[in-house]
Order: C-alpha cells, then sequence, then structure tokens
C-alpha cells in the first residue's frame, strides 16, 4: 500500500497544545507542589461541596490554588478562586486535581497529555479506576503529595485519525480506547483489519475497540478483554459482540499501526475516542491508530499499587495480610 499523502490534519475534536514525546515508564518524582489547579465534573452542581473541601485545605496548607477556566465558567464564582487554564499552567512546579470520575481524569489528561503536568484524580464517580482517592481521604493523602512524594504514572496515549478518501477529516487523542461501532442503529457492521499494513481479518460485529493498558479496565475489560498492567507496550483489539465463536481479543505490540476500514454497514456507524465523542461514518472510511508521542502523567498516594487498585475495585477476595 502506498503511503499516505502530506496533508494538513487539522482536528474537529478539542486537541490540547503541540505534541511532545515523553516517556512511557514511570520514574521517581519529589519535587514540591506549589500551585494546584482544580478541575470538577463539568455542568456537575454536586463536585461543589467537594470543591469547597479541596480549596479550604489547600489554602490552609498555604498553596497557591485555581479554578480550571471552564469549570469556572459553569461554577460561577462560588468558590472565589482565580481562573487558571491547561495552558497556563507549568508542568514543573504545578498539580492538577480532578474532582470527578474517571471521566472527569481522562479529559483533563487529554488536555495535559503533551504538557506533561501531573495529575491526581478524586474519585466522586462510581468505580474510578483512575481517579483512585476519595473526598475522605484528603486530609491524610494529600500532604505527602503536596511535599513531592507520590508515585508517577505515564500512561500511553492513543492517537487516531478518521479518513476518507485522500483526506482526513478528523483526528483525536484517546487515553482509555478508539471504539468503532454500529452507531443507534441494529444491525452489525463489517470491519476489514490491518496491523501494520498486514491483513488480519475481515470482521462482523457491534464494533470494535482499540484499546490501552490503561483501558483494559474499561469497556475492553465489559467487551471480554483482558486486564493490562499499565507500564505493559500493548493495545488490545477486541471485537465487541462479534458474530462468531472463534474470535478473539487480541493483543499486539504498542509500536504498530492499526487500520480499520469499514467495508459494510445498513446504518450510519461511528467513531468515539474515550466514550467522548461521536463522529458519523461512511462505508469506506478508514481509521487509522497509533500510538501518540506522549503520555498521561498521573500520579498516586506512594503506598498504592496497582494490584491494590484491582482488588480494591473488582472486589478481588484478599488474604490477611496482603500488601
Amino acid at each position: 500500500m502506498a503511503p499516505r499523502p502530506e496533508i494538513d490534519t487539522t482536528q474537529k475534536w478539542p486537541q490540547p497544545l503541540g505534541v511532545q514525546p515523553a516517556p512511557m515508564y514511570a520514574s521517581p518524582m519529589i519535587k514540591p507542589v506549589q500551585r494546584v489547579l482544580l478541575v470538577g465534573k463539568y455542568r456537575d452542581p454536586s463536585v461543589l461541596p467537594g470543591l469547597q473541601r479541596l480549596r479550604d485545605f489547600l489554602l490552609t496548607q498555604g498553596i497557591p490554588t485555581f479554578l480550571e477556566t471552564q469549570c469556572a465558567a459553569d461554577i460561577g464564582d462560588s468558590l472565589g478562586l482565580p481562573p487558571l487554564s491547561f495552558a497556563q499552567a507549568n508542568a514543573d512546579t504545578d498539580l492538577v486535581i480532578t474532582l470527578g470520575g474517571d471521566g472527569t481524569l481522562l479529559g483533563t489528561a487529554r488536555q495535559t497529555a503533551q504538557s506533561g503536568i501531573p495529575i491526581l484524580g478524586i474519585n466522586q464517580g462510581r468505580l474510578g479506576f483512575l481517579a483512585d482517592l476519595s473526598i475522605d481521604q484528603v486530609d491524610k493523602a494529600l500532604p505527602p503529595i503536596l511535599e513531592g512524594h507520590y508515585q508517577q504514572d505515564l500512561r500511553s496515549i492513543l492517537h487516531a485519525e478518521l479518513w476518507r478518501g485522500e483526506g482526513c477529516l478528523h483526528a483525536g487523542l484517546a487515553i482509555n480506547e478508539v471504539l468503532i461501532h454500529k452507531g443507534g442503529g441494529e444491525n452489525m457492521i463489517e470491519l476489514r483489519v490491518q496491523i501494520d499494513d498486514r491483513f488480519v481479518y475481515a470482521q462482523r460485529a457491534d464494533g470494535l475497540i482499540i484499546a490501552t493498558p490503561t483501558g483494559s479496565t474499561a469497556y475492553a475489560m465489559s467487551a471480554g478483554g483482558p486486564i493490562l498492567t499499565p507500564t505493559l507496550a500493548a493495545l488490545l483489539l477486541i471485537p465487541v459482540c462479534p458474530h462468531t465463536l472463534t474470535a478473539r481479543p487480541l493483543a499486539v505490540a504498542d509500536t504498530v499501526e492499526v487500520r480499520a476500514r469499514l467495508i459494510a454497514s445498513r446504518q450510519p456507524a461511528a467513531l468515539s475516542l474515550d466514550s467522548h465523542y461521536s463522529v458519523p461514518l461512511e462505508i469506506g472510511d478508514e481509521i487509522v491508530i497509533r500510538r501518540a508521542p506522549c503520555s498521561a502523567r498521573l500520579i498516586h498516594p506512594e503506598e498504592e499499587n496497582f494490584f491494590q487498585i484491582l482488588r480494591s475495585k473488582l472486589h478481588w477476595a484478599e488474604s490477611p495480610g496482603d500488601d
């Protein structure tokens, strides 16, 4: 297959700043926080008490505290905090704290991925694999983090492009998954999937999930995929309700390029990134997915580990004395 022409791939999905390479694997970070940017779940007034509690705690600790500009526009002046945009935040000295669920953290991570600003998630949603602290843990968990004692967790990100003919119509980032699905219709779609220009299969299904290790505990897990540890350099391809009993999830190296072409659909199919935006597809459209040259930078308390999170969130049996 001939290489794609160099064209302007202007995004229609909201995009953060320019792309800068970032390593995948975590490294120790011991650096005191000098400024905190708060982000609450947008258009959700239920986060206001939690934001007030975070504001009071941080100001008591003498930490300059700001409210993200869109969040400030939603909430108004009720918190009395100065607004600060993601573009104005400083990766060397600042910390972003999100209050909401994993969706709030994912949206923030897409905005901050290229600038490398660390994110701490406070969970006020349901399961919360990424936003792993509760608001009731703030008084105990935050002081050591503000002093620079925390774990850094770099999560891989996918970059997806939607091609129609010789033009790229959309491009965007996904931290959990790229999803190609049947839209609002009842009939299956058919996709032709290639990896590094090598034919893999033509699959009839309700959809196809291309997930990162982070996304392996999201929709991919619900669709029967395996759980991957966050630092594993892999992607998952998981068909959604495939029309064959032999279809299985496939794990591949995250250095490959995945191409999925829509070859049959009785209704408008769709493409979505992290279940955030949905873009209608036409027969013949091709979605090209690669690992992005940037990472989401998440932080956690020093004593926490991935398997502890799995036990807690999935209610796995624990033995006395487990770490």
